[in-house]
C-alpha cells in the first residue's frame, strides 16, 4: 500500500497501517466517540448509545468493501513494554455515485482520528494517504470531507489541495429535545 511506505531517510516507524475488516468495528466505535468528545462540532455529540450505534454502523460498513473503507494504525510488533498492542487512530471513507451531474463518482472522508500523543510524527498522514490510495483504486472524481468551520481547519485541507465549495447549515429542530443529560 503506498500511502504506508516509508521514504528514504526517513525513521523507520514501528506503526503500520493495515485495512479495518468489521471485527474492528468496536475499536474503530470507541475511536469516533474520542473525536466527537475532543472536537464535536455545535449541535452534534456521540450520545448515551453513540458507542454501541457507531459499532453497529462500522460493522456494517466495514462488510461492504465496495462502498465503505477503513485502516488503522496498529503497532508493528507488541513486544515493547512502551507499546499499547491497541491501534493508535484510524480512518474511515466512503465511495459513492451521485445520482445526477457531474464528476458523479466521490469519496468521502469519513472520520480520521489519531490518538494525542501520537499526532505530529506522520502517523496520521500514513493513514489519510492509505484512504487516498483507495479513493485512487477506485477512480474516484472528487473527494470530499465535512470539517468543523474553524480557520485552522480550513487552512489544513485546503494546504492538501480541499476547496471550501458549500457551507453546512444546521439547526436543532424546533420539535426536538435538547436533553444533553447523559450525552458523551
Amino acid at each position: 500500500m503506498e500511502g504506508s511506505k516509508q521514504n528514504a531517510g526517513e525513521p523507520c516507524s514501528s506503526w503500520r497501517v493495515v485495512p479495518a475488516v468489521p471485527g474492528d468495528a468496536a475499536v474503530m466505535a470507541r475511536f469516533w466517540v474520542r473525536l466527537m468528545d475532543e472536537e464535536a462540532p455545535p449541535l452534534f455529540r456521540a450520545g448515551v448509545e453513540g458507542l454501541s450505534r457507531a459499532e453497529k454502523a462500522f460493522d456494517r460498513m466495514l462488510a461492504q468493501r465496495g462502498s465503505y473503507r477503513g485502516f488503522l494504525l496498529v503497532p508493528v510488533a507488541a513486544s515493547s513494554a512502551e507499546m499499547s498492542p491497541e491501534p493508535a487512530g484510524f480512518i474511515l471513507g466512503s465511495v459513492y455515485e451521485r445520482l445526477y451531474g457531474e464528476p458523479s463518482r466521490a469519496g468521502n472522508i469519513m472520520h480520521w482520528y489519531v490518538l494525542p500523543g501520537m499526532r505530529g510524527r506522520g502517523e496520521g498522514e500514513r493513514l489519510y494517504h492509505a484512504l487516498m490510495d483507495w479513493f485512487r483504486t477506485e477512480e474516484v472524481e472528487t473527494v470530499e470531507v465535512m470539517a468543523r468551520a474553524e480557520p485552522s481547519r480550513t487552512v489544513a485541507w485546503t494546504r492538501r489541495g480541499f476547496s471550501v465549495v458549500l457551507d453546512l447549515l444546521v439547526m436543532r429542530a424546533p420539535w426536538s429535545s435538547d436533553d444533553r443529560e447523559g450525552a458523551r
